[in-house]
């Protein structure tokens, strides 16, 4: 996460405008909307911006022990991979609307409040409330990753309800964006990951599988290359239905569903390896008969 606050200060101690700043580089409202709303801007103007002040962009990454309400979020984040709904209801509870001092925060905690709402307490209602809390924010960017995550949670509130049509909608909204996302921490990271398995899992009950595995692809790709290991269980257990379903050959879904088992044990993801290794069991019995 970025330290906005460390930013503005070094900025004012050197005493640059931010029509000096931005010059050149980005448009003043862009450093603005960064400055006061916490609108991150792209890893390249970032960068340009640091530069001109003389720092490198490792000077404000803000540490997760500055701020509390930042480092909760961030574990709940986590927490939502293998499922640890007591977890994320503790860390959230913990978070207080004052520790919020930014937009981005606010924006990220919303998030969570919704997802919570959705997949730990099956309140599509609530779930709905915050998303569409965030969807309503109109100085958020299109290709804002939290209205990115809010659209995400809306697809899958509509799919529960068997409204595809609606789903459909929300999904081809983000799949417009989601690989223009830039992705240079390790948060970001992991939302895009979370939000290209969900999609890829929607489209692949769907039967839409040469979309499904276009998403599958990119998020293993992202998963290798951003060394982030917590999603390949999923993504590797969906492209096992996947092959499976497509009748792609058994030996190439086992291979995706034993390496779904190592990734589970690895993260401790207990729903999957429970799913893979039941799925596993029956298709090997079949083999045999």
């Amino acid at each position: 996460m970025i330290n906005i606050d460390k930013f503005i200060k070094i900025r004012k101690s050197k005493k640059i405008s931010q029509n000096e700043l931005s010059h050149g580089i980005c448009t003043q409202s862009t450093l603005s909307k960064f400055e006061n709303n916490g609108q991150v801007p792209s890893f390249k103007i970032l960068k340009q911006l640091c530069d001109r002040m003389g720092i490198e962009v490792g000077d404000i990454i803000r540490q997760s022990s500055d701020n509390p309400a930042t480092k909760n979020m961030f574990e709940a984040e986590f927490a939502f991979i293998t499922y640890d709904y007591n977890k994320i209801r503790d860390l959230l509870s913990s978070i207080h609307e004052q520790d919020l001092k930014h937009e981005q925060d606010r924006l990220h905690f919303d998030y969570l409040r919704g997802l919570y709402a959705l997949d730990g307490e099956k309140n599509d209602m609530t779930a709905l409330y915050y998303f569409n809390n965030i969807l309503s924010n109109r100085d958020i960017a299109d290709n804002n990753i939290y209205r990115l995550l809010a659209l995400n949670g809306c697809s899958q509130i509509y799919a529960s309800e068997n409204d595809m049509a609606k789903a459909h909608h929300y999904y081809d909204q983000i799949l417009s964006y989601i690989k223009d996302i830039d992705i240079d921490d390790e948060l970001t990271a992991l939302q895009v990951l979370a939000i290209l398995c969900d999609a890829g899992e929607f489209f692949g009950k769907q039967k839409e599988y040469k979309k499904s595995n276009s998403l599958l692809r990119y998020a293993y790709s992202i998963a290798s290359e951003k060394h982030t290991v917590y999603f390949l269980a999923r993504i590797l257990f969906r492209w096992g239905l996947n092959d499976i379903e497509q009748g792609k050959g058994l030996d190439k879904a086992l291979q995706h569903l034993y390496d779904a088992c190592a990734f589970a044990r690895l993260n401790k993801n207990h729903v999957i390896l429970t799913k893979a290794k039941k799925l596993i069991k029956e298709l090997n019995q079949k083999n045999v008969d």
